[in-house]
């Protein structure tokens, strides 16, 4: 009996021996961090934007606040000039009708352009000949939304104003405008460059121009 008990003593501990520890780490292949050994997915994984993206939805938020000798003003002269408001559109709707590629060289490829990129620390920054754009960055394994904001704020007087009942001509403006690009990861792989990206008229990465000086030269004539 004792030999029996010592028997199955000695199996169990070869068997402990034998049994693999549990390894945490990333587990999606489609991660930087892909761990090969991992056992257990500790959602630890990091998602990098080289690939071919094709665009689903634009939001757009715009605002623009204009006080003259410190009253909100909404409207002037038939402009307009106190306004807030959201936009969701298809990729369509707002114009991108193609597609990017982030490639592991640096390069940021449409059909009708080649730019360069740096991407660090979830953000994007998009380096042409004439400007660069930055932009917020969110990436998963599937999905990808880059987010681009500018704001202006201008002050300045025009005593011609006062005609029209204000008590001074002090005039300050503030807008803002925020466009978000949202992406889905496209698992094709094409080497052909003439049709990784169908052809489209559009501009990917121009920076808008707020009308605020539209708006002080048309109140300063």
């Amino acid at each position: 009996m004792k030999k029996v008990l010592y028997v199955l003593s000695i199996v169990s501990i070869i068997f402990a021996a034998c049994k693999k520890e549990d390894v945490d780490g990333c587990m999606d292949t489609t991660a930087t961090n892909y761990n090969e050994i991992a056992t257990v997915d500790d959602g630890s994984c990091i998602y990098g934007i080289v690939g071919l993206w094709t665009p689903t939805s634009v939001d757009v938020d715009s605002s623009m606040t204009t006080t003259i000798a410190g009253e909100v003003v909404q409207e002037l002269d038939g402009e307009l000039m106190t306004y807030s408001g959201s936009q969701t559109m298809t990729a369509e709707e707002a114009g991108f009708e193609g597609g990017i590629e982030f490639t592991a060289y640096g390069e940021a490829i449409t059909l009708e352009d080649t730019s360069s990129y740096t991407y660090l620390n979830n953000v994007l920054t998009i380096i042409d000949e004439d400007e660069e754009m930055t932009f917020a960055c969110s990436v998963t394994s599937t999905s990808l939304s880059l987010t681009f904001e500018e704001s202006m704020d201008t002050a300045f007087n025009e005593p011609s104003l006062i005609m029209l009942g204000y008590a001074n001509g002090d005039i300050t403006i503030s807008s803002y405008f925020g466009q978000t690009i949202n992406f889905s990861r496209n698992s094709v792989v094409n080497t052909n460059v003439s049709q990784r990206i169908r052809e489209n008229n559009h501009s990917w990465f121009v920076k808008p121009k707020l009308d605020n000086s539209r708006i002080i030269n048309k109140l300063k004539k």
